[in-house]
C-alpha cells in the first residue's frame, strides 16, 4: 500500500496564484411586463415563471463564449483551487498557462471586437423577431458594448505565514494572524490533493467503466463504444500530476509514472480490438484506483 510521505516546503517556491477575470455581455434581459402577464393568465403567482429575452440571436455571441469556455477550462485543468476564481498554479507550468492563455485573450480580444463592430445590425435584426417584445432601453450604447466584454489573468504570490511583517500591529495579534495564514495554507494544499484526488477516480474510473461496458456488450450491440478521448484524457492528467505534488512525495511521482505507464502505452484502438490488452487496462485501471484512495483518501 502506497504511504504518504510529506516533506516540507514553502508552497510560495513553487506556485503563485493566478485568478482569471471574465466578463461577457449576457445578452438576456428579464422582461417584466411579459412575465406578469403570463402569470396573471395562467393564475400563477407574481414569481411562478420569468420571461427573459434573447436579445441578441445566440449564434452571434458564439465566438465570444467558445473562448470563454476554453479559458476557464485552461483554468481549471491547470491550477489547484485556491479561492472562488483564483488557482494554484505551479511553477512549472507557469509558462503552458501563460502561453495558452495568451493565444485565448488574441482570440476573444478579436471576437469581441468583431461582435461589437456588427452590433447595430445584431440589433436590428433582433428587433424584428422580438417584435412587440423588443425595448431598445434593453440595449447597452453602442459606444459602451464593448466595454461589456474582458478576458485577464493576474498572477500573485502564495501567502506565507513567515513573510507577514507589521509596524503597527503587536507581537500577539501578528502571531495570531501568522498562525491563521499557516492553518490556511494547509487548508488549501489539503483541498488542493483531494482535488486532485477527485480527478484520478473521475478520470480513471470512467476508464474502468468504459472498458467494462465494453468487453460486456452482447454481439451485435452497439452499446460500450468508447472515444479515442478515454485514454488521451488519462495521458493529459498523467502529464500533468508531477506538477501538483505539492509535498515532495514520491510516492505520489510514482502514482503518476504508473498511470503513464500502465494506462496510456496502448490506445483506444488496440483497447477496442483486442480483449486481451483490454482486460490488462482494466486490471491496472482498479488496482491503481485503490492506491489512489490509500494515498491520498
Amino acid at each position: 500500500m502506497l504511504q504518504q510521505t510529506k516533506i516540507a516546503s514553502p508552497l510560495s517556491r513553487k506556485a503563485t496564484l493566478a485568478a482569471v477575470t471574465i466578463s461577457q455581455w449576457s445578452a438576456r434581459k428579464l422582461d417584466k411586463k411579459v412575465t406578469a402577464k403570463v402569470n396573471r393568465d395562467h393564475g400563477a403567482s407574481d414569481d411562478a415563471a420569468r420571461v427573459n429575452k434573447l436579445l441578441i440571436e445566440a449564434k452571434r455571441l458564439e465566438k465570444i463564449t467558445g473562448v470563454v469556455s476554453k479559458a476557464r477550462a485552461l483554468h481549471h485543468s491547470l491550477t489547484k483551487p485556491w479561492s472562488d476564481g483564483v488557482g494554484i498554479l505551479p511553477n512549472v507550468l507557469h509558462k503552458k498557462f501563460t502561453d495558452e492563455f495568451r493565444v485565448l485573450k488574441r482570440d476573444f480580444d478579436q471576437a469581441a471586437d468583431e461582435f461589437c463592430r456588427d452590433y447595430a445590425m445584431f440589433v436590428e435584426e433582433r428587433k424584428l423577431k422580438l417584435a412587440g417584445m423588443f425595448n431598445p432601453a434593453d440595449y447597452p450604447h453602442p459606444k459602451m458594448i464593448r466595454s461589456k466584454f474582458k478576458l485577464d489573468v493576474r498572477h500573485f504570490p502564495v501567502p506565507e505565514a513567515d513573510d507577514f511583517r507589521s509596524d503597527v500591529l503587536d507581537a500577539d495579534t501578528i502571531e495570531d494572524i501568522k498562525r491563521e495564514i499557516a492553518e490556511s495554507s494547509n487548508t488549501v494544499l489539503d483541498n488542493a490533493m483531494a482535488d486532485t484526488k477527485d480527478q484520478l477516480v473521475e478520470v480513471i474510473g470512467r476508464m474502468s467503466e468504459r472498458l467494462a461496458a465494453f468487453s460486456n456488450k452482447k454481439e451485435g450491440e452497439r452499446g460500450g463504444y468508447f472515444k479515442d478521448t478515454l485514454v488521451e484524457n488519462v495521458r493529459e492528467l498523467a502529464e500533468l500530476l508531477p506538477a501538483f505534488n505539492f509535498n515532495n512525495d514520491p510516492a505520489f511521482d510514482a502514482l503518476a509514472k504508473r498511470i503513464k505507464n500502465e494506462l496510456c502505452v496502448e490506445d483506444a484502438k488496440a483497447l477496442r480490438e483486442h480483449a486481451d490488452v483490454r482486460e490488462t487496462v482494466k486490471k491496472s485501471a482498479d488496482d491503481i484506483l485503490k492506491d489512489v484512495e490509500s494515498l491520498l483518501g
